[in-house]
């Protein structure tokens, strides 16, 4: 009997020394081969286990929502990794409560209402992440241990939305952006010839070409506007294709010099260009990087208030060339300029809407130099102008045929 009582405090099988008339009239060998055979089944019970719970954890382990398990008191029981990269930690948060890392009321708020059946078991909140705003659509599903009724458990899956809200703000801004730079020319111009129908008996022959003017500038205007918007769009897209090739960066450059010439200097203001021999050739798009100079230069024509002078520079750089186009104009104050490449962002709102600027220059510029693996950086001071420089690579690689991949920057 006492082999079978530490057998069973071991959980290990048991093996009777001997067999004799007492243990068979006991009948102890037939007890000790039923306990080997419930020795075996628990072995098999929990190996079973294991294997189901290794399973778990492997199917958590490659999941892309963070999945956590809490107590009632909001204690982590388990978590699985992309939990742990979700809230930046590399520690096992087991045992600590789960508020600690999630931090907001919002969430506290939904785990309560959620408890009392006030609320769904799906929602969208916003959250503080690592010191960072971010929205989680967090689900939720009630647990009980059946052996321990009172113990409730509560699973949560947590899906990050983050990206998917600022995609959802920044199209709507886009959109209200679009209607408000459409809404003026369009209203313009339908006011103005409601105007001529309605009042042509009355109208001179002055009034009625001042009339008409207004409706033919505010019509290239909203052409432009079209004609960006169409533009950025392929940008942003593959639908666009580079065609690179070599171009000698003295010829483009002087050419578009001697278009802009006769606008800039027709007020005693100068264009002027200089160049580094040893930037002699690049490898581009000659339509597209044509656009990039000429936006840059119409953006300094157009927005740099009291300027006397553009430069535009080309040097050889490690690695590619440097192009920039700079002015000695009034310059952009500190707090507007990591958001001059934003589509619609205009410095001064007023003054720009009436210098024809579509506001869409910029991002074209910044979308155009991206596709082409280059940077673009714009430098100013409050007074001492603004320079805007890219870099542009070197081609490594023959040109091959086909679309030039790209990524759109907004």
């Amino acid at each position: 009997m006492k082999q079978i009582l530490d057998a069973a405090a071991k959980e290990e099988p048991v093996l009777l020394e001997e067999s004799t008339p007492l243990t068979r009239s006991l009948q102890l060998d037939r007890l000790a081969s039923a306990f080997n055979r419930l020795i075996e089944e628990q072995a098999r019970i929990k190996g079973t286990g294991r294997g189901y719970s290794e399973q778990i954890q492997a199917l958590l382990g490659r999941l892309r929502e963070a999945v956590v398990m809490v107590s009632s008191d909001n204690v982590i029981l388990s978590a699985n990794p992309a939990f742990l990269e979700l809230v930046g930690s590399h520690a096992d948060p087991t045992g600590k409560r789960l508020d600690a890392f999630l931090q907001g009321s919002a969430f506290l708020e939904f785990l309560r209402d959620m408890r009392q059946g006030d609320a769904g078991q799906r929602r969208e909140i916003e959250i503080q992440l690592q010191k960072n705003t971010c929205w989680l659509e967090v689900s939720a599903a009630p647990l009980q241990d059946k052996a321990r009724k009172s113990e409730n458990y509560t699973l949560f899956v947590f899906h990050d939305i983050t990206r998917q809200k600022r995609l959802e703000k920044m199209r709507t801004e886009f959109v209200a952006n679009v209607s408000h730079e459409l809404r003026t020319p369009v209203t313009v111009i339908k006011g103005f010839a409601e105007t001529l129908i309605e009042d042509d008996a009355h109208l001179g022959r002055e009034e009625r070409m001042r009339f008409l003017d207004k409706i033919s500038r505010n019509s290239e205007r909203l052409h432009s506007l079209l004609q960006d918007l169409l533009l950025l769009s392929r940008l942003e897209s593959t639908e666009l294709v580079l065609h690179k090739e070599e171009i000698r960066l003295e010829e483009l450059l002087e050419e578009i010099c001697e278009g802009w010439k006769p606008v800039v200097e027709q007020d005693g203001r100068r264009l002027l260009l200089e160049l580094d021999p040893a930037a002699e050739i690049i490898y581009a798009d000659p339509l597209r990087l044509s656009q990039v100079i000429n936006n840059l230069v119409e953006n300094a024509h157009r927005h740099a208030r009291g300027y006397s002078e553009i430069r535009i520079l080309g040097k050889a750089a490690e690695g590619g060339v440097r192009l920039t186009v700079m002015d000695n104009g009034s310059g952009i104050p500190e707090a507007d300029l990591p958001l001059v490449f934003q589509r619609f962002y205009r410095v001064d709102k007023g003054r720009s809407r009436e210098s024809g600027g579509t506001g869409l220059g910029l991002s074209i510029v910044k979308h155009i130099v991206a596709q082409h693996g280059g940077e673009i950086e714009p430098y100013s001071r409050r007074g001492e102008g603004t320079r805007i420089e890219i870099f542009l690579p070197d081609r490594t690689d023959p040109p091959t045929p086909g679309p030039q991949s790209g990524t759109g920057i907004g």
